[in-house]
């Protein structure tokens, strides 16, 4: 099936293999093509200390700014090791507007320490990932004082229980349904 890809210069998004984001990064401008790894400063612990380390912000993906109508760039896009595929939807690649990549840029050069942040909402199933609750799933009831602790309804024994926690401390299951399973839920 052949797609129809959109003319001009324009920003691609990028998925990699895991941690392959910075070869993937490095080969695309080794070959002059733009390419933009949004990135974030979190601490990491040592045995002996605290460290400040730089992480990709969008884990597993970054953005390349070519016109992939062309084909020797398309070419050199595909042929990058470590690069997964090019995001898009069934008609083919899709760019990503040049104003949400200058929002990333300046969010990334701003000197405020970023963190990703999982798209969790009211009304989506979660996994609680650490802590005494860990493994068990919920409903995300509220998320209380801008966007920072989550409330969640976690079934137990026929019972509802709200639990109050962090964001870190959840992750949205995308397309599964409360028992855990990987079959997609019923809606």
């Amino acid at each position: 099936m052949a797609f129809k890809l959109k003319e001009g210069v324009r920003w691609w998004a990028l998925k990699t293999r895991a941690n392959f984001e910075r070869t993937v990064q490095d080969q695309l401008t080794s070959k002059s093509l733009e390419a933009f790894l949004p990135t974030y400063r979190a601490w990491s612990r040592r045995t002996d200390r605290k460290k400040v380390i730089t992480l990709p912000l969008f884990s597993g993906y970054l953005f390349v700014h070519t016109d992939l109508t062309v084909f020797e760039h398309r070419v050199a896009v595909l042929r990058t090791r470590g690069l997964a595929k090019i995001i898009g939807g069934p008609e083919g690649p899709e760019p990503v507007s040049d104003r949400e990549i200058d929002n990333i840029k300046l969010l990334c050069s701003s000197d405020r320490m970023l963190e990703p942040w999982a798209r969790i909402e009211v009304g989506k199933p979660v996994r609680i990932m650490s802590g005494g609750l860990a493994g068990v799933t919920g409903v995300v009831v509220d998320v209380v004082g801008k966007g920072k602790r989550i409330v969640c309804n976690v079934e137990l024994l026929g019972r509802a229980v709200a639990a109050e926690l962090k964001a870190d401390e959840v992750e949205p299951l995308d397309g599964l349904n409360l028992r855990g399973d990987s079959s997609p839920a019923k809606r």
